[in-house]
């Protein structure tokens, strides 16, 4: 393991893994995974990505970024974890997120493919004869190929918990087979980076990590200071933004959205995203009289999300068990008034956005309503808001992501 005196002698190296990464992505994992990597590097780490396909021009200034497609179309699936996915046919996992095609990155198969990247990652980083100080691993696609190479290179392993299989569910329910590899990552790395204390009590108590190999570390905000004007010619327009699944709570934002136009009947609601719910929140809408009222743009890039909020007069995140949510502050940095469920991470740091309990739709309304009424309390949230998250940089969780380097090397 490397000692404290060489690593102060020399700028760190970092394997990261991801299973996304810009331009090839689906979801905010891929996005959080540029922006520390490139914080990283204004760091003057040496920073390493592999992924299981690589793009060109992925990645940025600083960060080296390896595909391990070649290994995987002539290794095949050297082995079947089978300590960690039981014989069940292989299936596609509900609720992972989805490009705009609706297709999954690698495959049907969401766990054959995680298998292949954990058969391949050794043969990929001996081939581009990637050297490093420390692995990174993010979510559970990664962890087999994190532990891989942590015993082949008996380097130390940290992995990174950004939403856990409960999560998805709601909180309810754990795909044995996927839970299983969670909990092997988080047993064996030498520690477990959380996104919020709501995901650290979660590994807790239902993967049974001990709390003093855990760390919290929040995300981010990229800031954004390009001008631009209302993109969508609709007011007042309340946003949804995020993948539509059951833990994204696009459910009661919708009956929200009813109670809301019982008072303020020229409001307009946008539910942007893709997602297994999709098909029945457009039913939902019908269903509840929205009408022209509720817009469904479907999945949208990060032009098109940006144009959303200047567009928008109100975001709301109304999660249903939220390890972190990106966007409130994506909306906030753009001066959008934002209200988050109290069931989110984000909402343990934030004090200038309103919250709610996810189940209280009248709540919700009262609070939508109020944003759009009362001009005073907009502007106190939109400057507040914008103030406080431009605290919220990746700089910052960067410095937080080498402290947890540095304390490996000294173990």
């Amino acid at each position: 393991m490397l000692g404290a005196a060489s690593a102060a002698s020399r700028a760190m190296k970092v394997l990261m893994l991801g299973w996304e990464l810009p331009p090839r992505f689906a979801g905010g994992v891929g996005i959080v995974c540029e922006a520390l990597t490139r914080a990283l590097a204004r760091r003057g780490l040496d920073v390493t990505y592999l992924m299981p396909q690589a793009e060109p021009n992925g990645g940025g200034r600083g960060v080296r970024v390896i595909g391990a497609e070649r290994e995987v179309a002539t290794l095949g699936v050297a082995s079947r974890l089978h300590s960690y996915a039981s014989s069940a046919p292989p299936v596609r996992i509900p609720g992972e997120a989805v490009p705009p095609d609706g297709a999954p990155l690698y495959g049907a198969d969401l766990l054959d493919a995680v298998e292949r990247f954990s058969a391949a990652a050794t043969t990929s980083v001996a081939a581009e004869r990637t050297d490093f100080d420390v692995i990174h691993a993010h979510d559970w696609t990664t962890f087999p190929a994190g532990l891989a190479l942590k015993h082949g290179s008996r380097k130390p392993l940290v992995v990174h918990v950004h939403i856990t299989e409960f999560d998805k569910s709601g909180g309810s329910y754990a795909d044995s087979r996927v839970f299983a590899i969670e909990q092997a990552g988080m047993r064996d790395a030498d520690l477990v980076v959380t996104v919020s204390r709501r995901i650290a009590d979660t590994c807790i108590t239902r993967y049974g990590v001990d709390p003093s190999r855990i760390r919290v570390v929040y995300n981010g905000v990229e800031p954004d200071d390009e001008e631009r004007g209302r993109a969508v010619p609709l007011h007042p327009l309340v946003l949804f933004l995020g993948r539509v699944t059951l833990q994204k709570g696009p459910e009661y934002f919708l009956r929200a959205a009813r109670r809301v136009l019982e008072v303020e009947p020229k409001a307009h609601f946008v539910l942007a995203g893709s997602g297994d719910q999709l098909p029945r929140m457009v039913e939902l809408a019908a269903e509840l009289g929205l009408g022209r009222r509720a817009l469904f743009p479907g999945f949208v890039d990060r032009d098109r999300a940006a144009a959303l909020y200047a567009s928008a007069d109100v975001f709301v995140m109304p999660s249903v068990s939220e390890p972190f949510g990106i966007v409130p502050l994506e909306a906030m940095d753009r001066g959008v008034p934002v209200i988050v469920s109290r069931q989110s991470g984000v909402s343990e740091i934030l004090r200038n956005a309103l919250k709610v309990d996810f189940w209280d739709v009248d709540d919700l309304a009262g609070k939508i309503v109020a944003a759009l009424r009362y001009p005073g309390l907009a502007r106190e949230l939109r400057g507040a808001g914008r103030n406080e998250v431009g605290r919220l940089s990746w700089d910052s969780v960067a410095e937080q992501t080498q402290h947890v380097y540095e304390e490996i090397a000294r173990a």
